[in-house]
């Protein structure tokens, strides 16, 4: 059975991409990505992320070997430049700051897009905190 080294192989193999391609899309190194691929070492959550998000492959397929791919590639996910300088200076993860931008994106949602302003930095920083007080 295929392991998410394997998966992370093949994706990458079916993208054309060399591994040198895939550590600067994601700014992890050549050999770590080398011994993710032949399973002699684990991609932390924040890495599988890194990966997933680089080359456009579904999280799930990566680390849970769904039998069938996407049909299409989804998009890199775009954080805000604000939300960016709040994670910054937040000292938030890659996963903590993605979690952030979904939270917001799934209570926009819910909203009339005709008064939504972008947030600031500090709208971030104020959602973050009212996360962290719900936890």
């Amino acid at each position: 059975m295929p392991t998410t080294g394997d998966r992370i192989r093949g994706f990458r193999e079916d993208l054309g991409w060399t591994l040198e391609e895939l550590a600067k899309k994601t700014q992890l190194s050549k050999g770590f990505l080398s011994d993710v691929e032949t399973n002699k070492r684990n991609a932390s959550t924040e890495n599988a992320l890194k990966i997933a998000n680089a080359m456009g492959a579904s999280l799930d397929y990566l680390l849970r070997g769904e039998t069938a791919r996407p049909a299409q590639r989804r998009e890199p996910v775009q954080i805000p430049s604000t939300l960016s300088i709040a994670a910054e200076q937040l000292e938030l993860s890659y996963a903590d700051t993605l979690t952030l931008l979904e939270t917001h994106r799934s209570v926009i949602a819910r909203r009339s897009n005709d008064s939504i302003k972008p947030p600031t930095v500090e709208d971030w920083k104020r959602l973050y905190t009212l996360i962290k007080e719900l936890e």
